[in-house]
């Protein structure tokens, strides 16, 4: 839906005003009409802000497509991943894009040196995807999501299956010299039965499996390729739970092979709204800490993130995405990962076409390539573009000051040096329907020029391509006076000193 809105002279608060994507206006003259609201809820940025954490960006998981889309579309997926601007890719490709088999003596056959026209295709639609990351140098997690089982690897004690891991990433970054590649996902979710066919998850199956492929990697001389993990599911033992024992095991046990930390959550709609999100996350960074001697130098990230309350279980499908609050929720997610000192976080997924399950397709993505398809942006890819474009890579995530406390209510804020100068974002997410007022104190926005942007159910201005641009472009004469935020209903509100980008 899109929504162009055009200047009324009439309203007074900044959120209640309304303009063209490209209007200035004097906030000051705004403000001096404006009646103090004693029920605001005042933010303040403090120069003495902690540093939460160094910010590794948001990602997109993109895997390889199994039937690519046409040139036009795919240009398309491009042009709209590129203005995200991902501070990093997940990309998990099966065993199956690269590898044949073994020949009669037992050596592995590689698709880069036998190819199939069905194999070459599978393995062209992979390096695609690393060749559009390396032109926009975008980090690229790289993985693998169970052993190969139709390739005849039935377990992931077999020392075949890290072997030919450590063979194709020689290949991928000595031979094809993919920089972006400098992580790599060994089995996805192993504490989920579904990835265990024929027994129980087996932690120390799946650690030997670890070592194994840490033993590979470096006789290859790819001492520099960090294991990522444990990619543990954290579903729940019971509803409302979030099990993090794979987790607290990996660290205990395989600190010294895994190079960076990171796993998966998919937390209820209850889990949002009370701030458990921010409570787990806290929780799960203090084991680290507290049991990885290099832990605190080490990235930490959730490399799948989605909401759980609506999911079909059958299907692997959550139709929440094609609704406004989802997008309302994520934002709300992400405030409580930078809020726990996490470093960024990993949107589940992409594009629905790339996933399938009993030839249906994956719903949960930004949009849907499929050739029956319109391929129409969801109002998830509103929050989670902006949350990317203005909390980049390098991003200084810091604390910010609100009083009262208000539940359902959260603000959240960077600082990162451009080619311009020092920017600053200021996020700040009502997930409630209930009205909120927001004095957002100018200290540490410097500048005299403010970009806002809205996200709410009938306020998300979109260009023609259907890309978030601005409410309002403020700009200001004197110094100091805060801004009045009014936020009338469940939505997102950015301010930043980002000049808008066409």
């Amino acid at each position: 839906m899109r929504h162009f809105r055009t200047l009324s002279a009439m309203t007074l608060s900044v959120c209640l005003l309304t303009f063209a994507a490209d209007a200035q206006h004097d906030a000051d003259a705004t403000n001096t009409n404006l009646q103090t609201d004693p029920r605001a809820i005042q933010v303040i940025l403090s120069p003495n802000a902690q540093v939460l954490s160094t910010f590794m960006g948001l990602g997109i998981q993109f895997d390889p497509y199994r039937d690519a889309p046409s040139p036009e579309r795919w240009q398309i997926i491009k042009q709209r991943v590129v203005w995200a601007h991902p501070g990093f890719l997940r990309v998990i490709s099966p065993a199956e894009d690269f590898f044949l088999g073994f020949d009669t003596q037992g050596k592995p056959i590689f698709v880069w040196q036998h190819p199939t026209p069905a194999s070459e295709q599978r393995f062209h639609n992979l390096l695609a995807i690393l060749d559009f990351a390396q032109q926009h140098d975008i980090s690229v997690y790289l993985g693998e999501s169970r052993p190969p089982r139709a390739l005849g690897f039935d377990s992931v004690t077999d020392a075949r299956w890290p072997a030919i891991v450590a063979d194709f990433m020689d290949y991928l970054i000595h031979v094809r010299h993919y920089k972006v590649i400098q992580h790599y996902i060994f089995f996805n979710e192993p504490d989920g039965p579904w990835e265990w066919p024929d027994s129980a998850p087996d932690f120390d199956a799946w650690s030997k499996g670890i070592r194994n492929l840490r033993r590979d990697l470096d006789a290859h001389s790819l001492q520099q390729l960090a294991i990522t993990g444990p990619d543990n599911s954290s579903m729940p033992d019971a509803p409302g739970e979030i099990n993090l024992t794979w987790l607290d095991r990996s660290v205990k046990m395989l600190h010294e092979e895994f190079g960076s930390w990171e796993m998966h959550l998919y937390p209820t709609d209850a889990q949002i709204f009370g701030g458990e999100v921010e409570t787990i996350l806290k929780r799960a960074k203090q084991t680290i800490l507290n049991n990885d001697p290099n832990g605190a130098r080490k990235e930490l990230f959730l490399a799948e993130s989605g909401l759980l309350t609506g999911k079909i279980d059958a299907l692997d499908q959550q139709p929440r995405v094609h609704t406004f609050s989802y997008g309302v929720e994520m934002a709300d997610y992400v405030a409580q990962v930078v809020a726990a000192g996490w470093m960024g976080a990993d949107a589940f997924h992409l594009d629905d076409a790339k996933l399938s399950n009993s030839n249906k397709p994956k719903l949960w993505g930004f949009w849907d390539s499929s050739p029956e398809s319109d391929m129409a942006i969801r109002p998830w890819f509103y929050t989670w573009s902006l949350m990317s474009r203005l909390f980049p890579g390098g991003a200084r995530m810091v604390t910010v000051g609100s009083t009262p406390v208000s539940s359902r209510f959260r603000a959240v804020a960077a600082h990162w040096t451009n080619g311009v100068g020092v920017q600053t974002t200021v996020m700040l997410v009502n997930d409630s329907d209930t009205p909120r007022t927001v004095e957002l104190s100018r200290q540490g926005l410097e500048g005299n020029a403010l970009t806002v942007y809205h996200y709410f159910s009938d306020d998300r201005p979109v260009n023609s391509k259907g890309f978030p641009v601005p409410a309002a472009v403020l700009t200001f004469k004197r110094k100091g006076s805060p801004l009045m935020l009014r936020m009338p209903s469940a939505g997102v509100i950015f301010v930043t000193t980002v000049p808008p980008t066409t």
